[in-house]
């Protein structure tokens, strides 16, 4: 089962009443939604990788619709990362307000670790497994798409491993600038298959007026695939549910699907990172 959702995973900052933040590099955007929730609500953004970089994790409160761009950063959380093999650490707070950060734990695969984040006199806790085993990523080509000649786009090859339960998650940048689209996929329908996938960016003149995303000859294109485990592609999945169906409550859900308890949006995820890169012929 093939998705695509257009924000950055490290830069989604904010879901509240009728607005979603969608924000790269240099860029933010604004899309209206119809959600159910008004009140702010704590949003966190957990990641730990196989990069042997400590746990990174972003506090903020979603804004409501009539409110401008911004979004409070949450401080002076108490905000702990556990693994199944006895490691335990207490994130601190860096200079960036609303930012934490690890110390000693590191990404491993098939480990299993849990992020709990205390703030407001609530807990909110989130588990999630580090894939094992990690999934090359085994090419990077392009190719032109067929709704015309001009349309450059990127091709992901990579084998998935017998047995279900396998996702991804991929992130196109286009000299040095990471795109507005996210490409998620699991092994639903192709458990076992050697995958050949474009990553169709559907770029438009209201989604990228600039065509700043738009790849020619001569660009440096470098993807990043992560091996996520099944609850953060279930948040992915959700968040492009409202998305393509304009938020009805009706046939989604009112925000994305967390794996995080206590009412909280965003996610945590343990994922590996590989990443290739080429120049587009």
């Amino acid at each position: 089962m093939r998705q695509s959702v257009y924000t950055p995973l490290t830069k989604l900052r904010a879901l509240a009443a009728g607005a979603l933040l969608l924000a790269s590099t240099g860029c933010e955007k604004i899309v209206n939604l119809d959600l159910q929730t008004s009140t702010a609500q704590l949003v966190i953004e957990g990641n730990l990788v196989d990069d042997n970089r400590p746990c990174q994790v972003t506090l903020n409160r979603s804004a409501n619709y009539t409110a401008t761009n911004s979004f409070e950063a949450v401080r002076g959380a108490t905000i702990t990362l556990a693994d199944n093999a006895g490691g335990l650490e207490t994130l601190r707070e860096t200079a960036t307000p609303g930012q934490y950060l690890g110390a000693t734990l590191r990404g491993v695969p098939g480990r299993i670790y849990t992020l709990r984040v205390e703030t407001g006199g609530a807990a909110y806790v989130a588990t999630s497994r580090l894939p094992a085993p990690v999934v090359p990523f085994n090419k990077l080509s392009t190719q032109l798409s067929a709704f015309g000649t001009d349309n450059i786009q990127a091709v992901v090859d990579y084998t998935d491993p017998a047995g279900k339960g396998n996702s991804y998650l991929f992130r196109q940048y286009r000299n040095g600038k990471l795109n507005d689209a996210i490409f998620v996929q699991n092994d639903e329908f192709t458990d076992g298959n050697r995958i050949s996938q474009a990553l169709r960016t559907r770029s438009s003149s209201s989604t990228d007026p600039n065509e700043l995303d738009k790849l020619v000859r001569g660009d440096s294109l470098r993807v990043e695939m992560q091996n996520i485990d099944p609850g953060v592609y279930e948040y992915f999945r959700t968040l492009t549910l409202i998305l393509t169906a304009g938020g009805a409550p009706s046939t989604t859900p009112a925000n994305p699907k967390s794996n995080f308890s206590g009412g909280a949006l965003g996610y945590f995820s343990a994922h590996s990172r590989r990443v290739l890169t080429i120049k587009v012929p």
